[in-house]
């Protein structure tokens, strides 16, 4: 019998809400089993079955059960969670010698009792409460919406001298646990002299189309008094946009990737690290992925795209690391300080170098390994 506990992972994902909660979670809970843990997920519905299932490995990498819930009533599925649980065993049993010689077994305190690792924006007080009676429960925060009563606190979005997680027993607070694949652990990169490669990653769904409105921003028709607003120059440049079919203009992207040979379409892709490396700039909503660009040094413009969010954009734009082109409720805005920092950017080689330095310095992708380490040995 292992002397880990078992890690149970709550989460989900859909069109309201971003995979890059499975994807956290998933680099966790690969973190854990690399050190022999046990670990399994628990998510709500088939369609937050699918998308972990796509991003899996390999097929049995990880043993899941779906609940057949509501994913926004989490508290109404305690009568299904609970037992899932409580079926561990309450403890871990070490061999210890006696007064003998002999080995006998002796309950190893509190650290056998399963943990339910949560990264849900659906979670409450008295759902924490209801569970920590059979199990230990770290939560994954970056909304600051209520004081967490919980065994293991984690919000990398803010600052590690954060004092409103006072209830929580543990706090692991700050860049350093940002939860990235093992990939992202100082990857290899290069800052070319020549733009050629430009990433545009705006979520899985895009709900904004921003993708779409950016691409035909640089491919309108040039007309005959245009300005010196003209993006023409950004036309020689590959787009790599990072998608799925969650996205309704998918098909639309699709269609332009069939007529134009710089627009390039990428979907379930398992080697993101490599994939970033080989772009030159990115443009990103906030979120993970906004991590993993700052890990891997791509130079970027970040937008806001949700409220969750904003903490983590406005602390790298006031960072000087990835500046921040405004809220998505003001797409045009938006649209032109994109299009004005890759016109920029894509000219000063110097800038980028700089610019990649100082967000590789800032974090070294080993966040996921430093949560695994405080749910296993803590």
């Amino acid at each position: 019998m292992s002397d880990l506990p078992v890690i149970y992972f709550r989460t989900d994902g859909n069109e309201k809400i971003a995979t890059g909660h499975i994807m956290r979670c998933l680099a966790i809970a690969r973190a854990c089993k690399a050190q022999g843990a046990s670990v399994r997920f628990i998510i709500s519905d088939t369609t937050s079955l699918s998308l972990l299932t796509e991003r899996l490995n390999t097929p049995d990498e990880f043993d899941i059960h779906c609940l057949h819930s509501d994913y926004r009533s989490l508290y109404a599925e305690l009568p299904l969670l609970l037992p899932l649980i409580k079926q561990e065993p309450p403890f871990v049993y070490k061999n210890q010698p006696d007064s003998s010689g002999s080995l006998n077994r002796f309950p190893a305190a509190d650290c056998g009792r399963p943990w339910l690792f949560i990264d849900s924006y659906y979670a409450a007080p008295a759902y924490f409460a209801a569970l920590r009676e059979c199990c230990r429960v770290a939560y994954l925060d970056d909304l600051r919406s209520f004081l967490c009563d919980v065994d293991l606190l984690v919000n990398y979005d803010t600052e590690a001298a954060c004092s409103y997680y006072r209830n929580a027993s543990r706090r692991l607070l700050g860049p350093q646990y940002t939860p990235l694949r093992a990939q992202f652990m100082q990857p290899p990169y290069t800052v070319r002299p020549v733009v050629k490669n430009i990433l545009l990653s705006t979520g899985g769904a895009d709900p904004y189309g921003l993708a779409q409105r950016l691409l035909q921003s640089i491919y309108a028709p040039l007309q005959a008094d245009a300005s010196e607003e003209s993006w023409e120059p950004l036309r020689a440049y590959d787009y790599h946009i990072l998608t799925s079919r969650a996205n309704r203009r998918y098909h639309a992207l699709a269609a332009l990737a069939k007529t134009n040979r710089h627009i390039h379409i990428h979907e379930g892709v398992s080697d993101m690290a490599s994939l970033m490396a080989s772009c030159d700039l990115a443009v990103s909503a906030g979120g993970t992925t906004l991590c993993e660009l700052c890990a891997v040094g791509v130079p970027t413009i970040s937008y806001l795209m949700a409220d969750n969010q904003r903490t983590a954009v406005e602390t790298f734009a006031n960072s000087g690391l990835i500046p921040c082109a405004g809220d998505i409720l003001q797409p045009s805005a938006i649209l032109d300080r994109i299009l004005l920092f890759l016109t920029s950017m894509s000219v000063d080689y110097e800038a980028r170098k700089k610019s990649s330095r100082s967000m590789r310095a800032f974090l070294d992708g080993k966040g996921a390994a430093r949560i695994a380490n405080a749910l296993l040995y803590s």
